[in-house]
This record gives C-alpha cells, sequence and structure tokens, in this order.
C-alpha cells in the first residue's frame, strides 16, 4: 500500500504528491496516495494509513465535550473521509503555521507545526489541581519521503518529541504552575506520515541521518511558530 515514489525536490513542488491547502478554519494536506501513518490525533490515532491531514483551528474558548464528534463533523462537511484521514485541533491562529523542509540523503523530510504554549507543562513536575484550560497547544505533522517500519516511526516520534524539549528550553517556555521548563503543553498532537518508498529501516532516532533530519526539521519549525506568536503579540 506504498505511495508512488517520486524524484528528489520538495515535497510541495509540482509533482512532489503533497499538496497544501489552508484557509481560515483548516490547515488541509493530502497526499496523492495513503501513507503510512503513527499518530496521536482524535480521528486516525495509532497505527494507519491516510491520505488527509487536517490540523482546524478553534475559538481560543473552545470546551467542546466531544472533540473526537466536532472533528469527524468537520471532516465530513469537507466531503472528507474520516477512515482515510489524520484529524488534530487547535487554537493557535493558522497564519502561524511554520514549514520546514530537510533532506537525509535520499529521503525528505518535512515538519509542519502550529505552536502555542499558553498551557506550557513539565511532564516531570508532580500533579496538582491543574486543569490546564488556558488555551495553546503544539500539533506537529512530520511527513517522510522514505520506508520507515514500525519501530522506525516510534523513532520517529521520539526524535520529533526530543526536538520540540529542545525548541521550548531555547525558547524559555516554563511550566507556569511548577515554575520549571516546560516539556511541552497538555494538548500536544503528534502525527508521523511515511510515504514508504525506498529501502525500510529499522531506525530513525538520533544516531541516524534521518533521525537528526526529523529532529532539526521540528526545531526548526517550532521555533518559527513561536516567533510568530510571539511578533503577533508586539
Amino acid at each position: 500500500m506504498a505511495a508512488s515514489c517520486r524524484s528528489p525536490g520538495s515535497w510541495l513542488d509540482v509533482g512532489g504528491g503533497l499538496a497544501l491547502a489552508v484557509d481560515a478554519g483548516c490547515v488541509h494536506f493530502r497526499h496523492e496516495t495513503p501513507l503510512r501513518t503513527l499518530s496521536s490525533a482524535l480521528v486516525g490515532p495509532g497505527l494507519g494509513w491516510s491520505r488527509d491531514f487536517c490540523n482546524f483551528h478553534v475559538d481560543k474558548d473552545y470546551a467542546g465535550q466531544a472533540p473526537r464528534a466536532d472533528l469527524l463533523g468537520w471532516l465530513s462537511a469537507r466531503g472528507l473521509e474520516a477512515e482515510n484521514c489524520v484529524a488534530m485541533m487547535t487554537a493557535v491562529p493558522l497564519a502561524h503555521l511554520a514549514l520546514e523542509e530537510v533532506h537525509a540523503g535520499e529521503r525528505r523530510v518535512l515538519v509542519a507545526v502550529t505552536a502555542g504554549v499558553g498551557n506550557a507543562v513539565d511532564i516531570t513536575a508532580p500533579v496538582r489541581d491543574d486543569p490546564r484550560l488556558v488555551a495553546g497547544t503544539i500539533n506537529t505533522l512530520v511527513f517522510i519521503d522514505g520506508h520507515l517500519d514500525d519501530g522506525a516511526l516510534v523513532n520517529a516520534v521520539q526524535s520529533a518529541s526530543e526536538a520540540k524539549v529542545r525548541a521550548l528550553a531555547v525558547w524559555g517556555v516554563r511550566d507556569p504552575v511548577a515554575g520549571t521548563p516546560a516539556t511541552g503543553t497538555s494538548t500536544d498532537c503528534l502525527a508521523i506520515a511515511a510515504t514508504q518508498c525506498g529501502v525500510a529501516t529499522p531506525y530513525a532516532g538520533s544516531g541516524t541521518l534521518l533521525g537528526r533530519a526529523i529532529g532539526a526539521a521540528a526545531f526548526q519549525a517550532i521555533q518559527a511558530s513561536l516567533a510568530m506568536a510571539e511578533e503577533g503579540r508586539r
């Protein structure tokens, strides 16, 4: 079920297989064929195959009691079938979408991020009476033009997550409750999507060129999205 393989070039070049459309309500990536995915999204969770990847914008006061049902409704309104989709939501302005592409030999990595840190959290801090209702989340989509086995997909999650922590440290983001350096937000969402083209690899961690490419692209994209948010507050 692997995607069709393309010649080297940018993911978003004409003929690159991946299309991007952005409007006031949604960032929508579509690949011409299904990609192998590993996701924490409410729609398209776990391991699967997806061709549509949607990041929906919600108001900062959104307090939906059935977020999955809301996502399914929004997908349906756009004529998209949920079984072919990964869908997440964010209160971050979609104008703060950041795209970063890095090559790792014949493999290409494109990371798309919308980042807000209004509900930054240190996952190692003691649990308190802390509902974290402030708007803000880091949604990350990692597209890989390469063939990853299931273990490598998990490695890719690790590489992107390590890069996120590093980006927040450089930005100086702290958990407002614990007062310690933040490791993310309480509503972060991440999806990895691979074309499954080329020679399969079981690895995508920090000891590989692919893992470093994922880390570099994720780090740069998170930094860029946070910079846009900071500029918007001035």
